[in-house]
C-alpha cells in the first residue's frame, strides 16, 4: 500500500474531527477511518447562514430609515440561484457559462478544471446593497433616467461540487475512492456605475457594470488509490502541508482574494423584480495532481471562475 502525503492529511482531519466532536458532545462512528463529518464545513455553513440573516435584517431596517422623497439612493436585497462553471455530466441540465460544453472524458482533471469544469451543482446567492444616484431630475426627455453608483455591499455564493463521474470512472478501473464533500463558496463586494430607466408606470430597468473584490474558497481534494497506484487532485500541494495546522489550517489556505467583473440587469415593477448577472473571472491556484502510473504534475495555474446568477430582487 502506498503511504502518500494525503494519508497523513486524512489522519490530521480525523484528529480535528475527534476534538470537535468531544467539544460538542457529538457521537463518533465506531471506525474513525469512516468519518464523513467535516467540522470546518459545518462551521462555515452555519456562520454564513447566521451572517446572511443578520445582515439582511440590518440592511432592511437601514433601507426603511434612510428612504426619503428625493430617492437619491435605493437599497435592495437579492436571493436566487448561482450556476458556477460547468457540469461534469454529458447531458447537463443547468445553464453553463464556459463554452457550453460538458465534461471532457478525454481530458485530465487539471485540463477540465482550468477550463472551468468543476462539476458544480446549482448553487445559491444572497446579496444586498444600494444604488446611489447623482441626479434628482431625468437626464432624458422621453423616459425618466438616473445615473449613479451601484454598491453591492455583500454578495455570498455557495455551490456543491459533484465528482460522481470521476469516482465512477476510477472505481471501474479498480481504484478505491476516498469520498468527501467538495464545495465552492465566495464572498464579494461589488462597485460600479448603474443606469436606471423608468420605461412606463412603475416599470424600471437597472443596468450595471461592477468591479468585484472577491474572496473565493474552493474545497477540492480528490484521492483514489489501489495497491500499486494512485490518482488525485488537490489545491494543497505537499510542500504546503503543515503538521501542526491540520485540516483547519488547510482550509484557511484554500481561500484566494482577487478582483472579478460583474455585468447585470434588473427589471423591476415597484419593489419586486428579477435580476440577471454574469460574474466572470479567474483565480491562480497552486495544485498537485496525478492521473496514475506514478506521474505527478504540480505548479501554479489560472482556473476559470465564471458564474451566472438569476435572482429575485426586492427594492427597498
Amino acid at each position: 500500500m502506498i503511504y502518500h502525503f494525503k494519508t497523513f492529511r486524512r489522519e490530521n482531519e480525523r484528529e480535528v474531527a475527534t476534538r470537535f466532536n468531544k467539544t460538542f458532545n457529538l457521537q463518533l462512528p465506531q471506525q474513525l477511518n469512516q468519518i464523513t463529518f467535516k467540522p470546518y464545513q459545518l462551521i462555515m455553513k452555519k456562520q454564513l447562514l447566521v451572517l446572511a440573516v443578520l445582515l439582511a435584517t440590518v440592511t432592511w431596517s437601514y433601507g426603511q430609515i434612510t428612504k426619503n422623497d428625493t430617492k437619491l439612493s435605493r437599497g435592495y436585497l437579492r436571493l436566487g440561484f448561482s450556476n458556477f462553471g460547468q457540469e461534469l455530466k454529458d447531458d447537463f441540465s443547468n445553464f453553463s457559462v464556459n463554452d457550453g460544453g460538458a465534461f471532457d472524458h478525454e481530458a485530465s482533471m487539471l485540463a477540465n478544471l482550468t477550463n472551468g469544469r468543476y462539476g458544480a451543482k446549482r448553487g445559491y446567492v444572497f446579496e444586498f446593497g444600494r444604488n446611489y444616484y447623482f441626479n434628482k431630475t431625468s437626464l432624458l426627455p422621453l423616459f425618466p433616467t438616473k445615473i449613479g453608483i451601484d454598491w453591492t455591499q455583500l454578495s455570498l455564493t455557495y455551490n456543491e461540487l459533484d465528482w460522481s463521474n470521476i469516482i465512477e470512472r476510477d472505481r471501474a478501473a479498480g481504484y478505491e475512492v476516498e469520498e468527501m464533500d467538495f464545495f465552492a463558496a465566495s464572498v464579494s463586494s461589488k462597485l460600479g456605475p448603474v443606469i436606471s430607466v423608468n420605461l412606463i408606470d412603475k416599470l424600471v430597468v437597472d443596468v450595471r457594470a461592477q468591479l468585484a473584490a472577491t474572496y473565493f474558497v474552493g474545497w477540492l481534494d480528490y484521492y483514489a488509490y489501489n495497491d500499486e497506484d494512485e490518482r488525485y487532485f488537490t489545491f494543497m500541494p505537499e510542500k504546503d502541508v503543515d503538521e501542526e495546522e491540520g485540516g483547519l489550517g488547510e482550509f484557511t489556505k484554500l481561500g484566494k482574494f482577487g478582483f472579478k467583473q460583474n455585468y447585470g440587469a434588473t427589471v423591476r415593477y415597484g419593489g419586486i423584480g428579477l435580476s440577471l448577472d454574469y460574474f466572470p473571472g479567474s483565480f491562480k491556484y497552486e495544485y498537485e495532481t496525478s492521473e496514475g502510473n506514478g506521474e505527478v504534475q504540480s505548479g501554479k495555474e489560472k482556473f476559470k471562475n465564471n458564474m451566472f446568477q438569476i435572482k429575485l430582487s426586492l427594492t427597498l
